[in-house]
C-alpha cells in the first residue's frame, strides 16, 4: 500500500517515534564511587535515550525510513529488508505498516540474545526473523525480490544524519545546553551511524570535545557492538572523520560494568553501555594530571543505548555472582 507523507507523519507509531521536537535524553551522573575523577571535578555522565524510545536505534531508523520514503524508494515496495543485531530491526518493524510494509524480514546473526529475537518474533507473521551465517550479504540478495527493499543501516547516510540532527543537540541540551562544558562523549560502535553522527554535530558545535569510538577487542562479541574487523567488514559510512579517537574494550569488562552501572542508573543500561563506559574510563586514566585538572568542571558523557533487561540470560552466562557488583 503506497502512502502518503501525511499519512506517514500522523500514523500514531510515527508520531510517538519521530524524534523531531522530542527531549529524549536524559543525564544521569555517576556517584563518586563509580567516578575516578571527581577529585579532579569532573562529572561521569551516562545519557539515556530509552526512557523515550525504546532504544537509540529508534531515532536512525525513524530519518533513514522517512528519507526513502521521500525520495520515492518504497514504491511498489510490499517487504522491508532489515539485518541487524536486534534493535534497528525492532524500530524497523514498529515503524513499518506507518511507511505501508505488509511485511519485515529480519536478518540477524546467530549471537543475537533470544529476548530480542522473540520480541520480533512475537510480532507474528508480519516479521520474518532468520539467523544467517553473513546477514548482511543475507539481506541483500533479500532485497533484490520482487517486492523487496533492503535497508541498509550500515551505508545509509540518513543514519549519520539521524544522529547529527537529533542526538548530537540532545546531547548538550540535556547537559545543559553548553556545548563547551563537554569534555568527551563516548559511544559503542556498531553502525558507526551515532558516533559518526554525533561527531559531525560537535565537530561545529564544539570541535574541542574529543568523540571517543569504542568498539570490542578483536575476535570478542558485545551484543550491538562490532569489533575492527567486523566494522570493516560491513560499515562504509564515513565515521573516520567524526571520532578523534578508538578505544577498545573486553566482553567480560562490558558486562560487568553493566552490571555496576545498574547500582546507579535507571533505567538499567545494557553491555553496550558499559563498553562505552569502560572506553571513556580507560581513554581519561590515560590523561596526565594537568590535563584532567584542565578539565574541571566538565562532563564526560557515555551514551547507553538500550535497556540492560534484554541482557538478562547473558549477564548470567558471562559473569560470576559477585563480578561488577558494588
Amino acid at each position: 500500500m503506497n502512502r502518503t507523507l501525511e499519512q506517514v507523519l500522523t500514523d500514531p507509531i510515527s508520531q510517538a517515534l519521530n524524534p523531531a521536537g522530542k527531549q529524549f535524553m536524559e543525564a544521569r551522573e555517576l556517584p563518586l564511587e563509580l567516578n575516578p575523577f571527581a577529585k579532579y571535578g569532573i562529572k561521569i555522565v551516562a545519557l539515556i535515550p530509552f526512557s523515550t524510545f525504546p532504544h537509540i536505534k529508534t531515532v536512525a531508523a525513524w530519518q533513514m525510513m522517512l528519507e526513502d520514503f521521500k525520495n520515492g524508494l518504497y514504491k511498489d515496495k510490499h517487504t522491508i529488508v532489515i539485518d541487524s543485531s536486534g534493535n534497528t530491526a525492532h524500530a524497523v518493524a514498529r515503524l513499518a505498516r506507518a511507511f505501508g510494509f505488509q511485511k519485515v524480514k529480519a536478518v540477524m546473526s546467530s549471537d543475537v540474545p533470544e529476548s530480542k529475537t522473540a520480541i520480533l518474533r512475537a510480532f507474528g507473521d508480519f516479521v520474518d526473523v532468520r539467523h544467517a551465517a553473513k546477514p548482511a550479504e543475507t539481506a541483500r540478495e533479500e532485497g533484490e525480490k520482487p517486492g523487496h527493499y533492503h535497508l541498509n543501516q550500515y551505508g545509509h547516510m540518513g543514519n549519520l544524519r539521524a544522529h547529527e540532527l537529533y542526538t548530537g543537540p540532545e546531547i548538550v541540551r540535556s547537559l545543559g545546553g553548553d556545548s563547551s562544558k563537554i569534555a568527551a562523549v563516548a559511544i559503542a560502535m556498531g553502525s558507526a551511524g551515532t558516533v559518526a553522527g554525533v561527531g559531525r554535530f560537535f565537530k561545529r558545535a564544539h570541535p574541542e570535545t574529543t568523540i571517543l569510538g569504542v568498539r570490542p577487542v578483536l575476535g570478542e562479541q558485545v551484543p550491538g557492538a562490532r569489533d575492527e574487523k567486523k566494522i570493516k567488514s560491513v560499515v562504509t559510512l564515513p565515521w573516520e572523520e567524526s571520532v578523534d579517537c578508538l578505544q577498545e574494550v573486553t566482553r567480560k569488562e562490558s558486562f560487568a560494568r553493566a552490571r555496576q552501572l545498574w547500582s546507579s542508573v535507571e533505567p538499567q543500561p545494557g553491555p553496550t553501555s558499559g563498553l562505552a563506559w569502560g572506553g571513556l574510563e580507560h581513554l581519561m586514566k590515560g590523561y596526565s594530571p594537568v590535563r584532567l585538572a584542565a578539565l574541571s568542571g566538565r562532563y564526560a558523557a557515555f551514551i547507553c543505548p538500550d535497556d540492560g533487561r534484554f541482557y538478562s540470560g547473558p549477564m548470567l552466562a558471562e559473569l560470576d555472582p559477585d563480578q561488577g557488583t558494588v
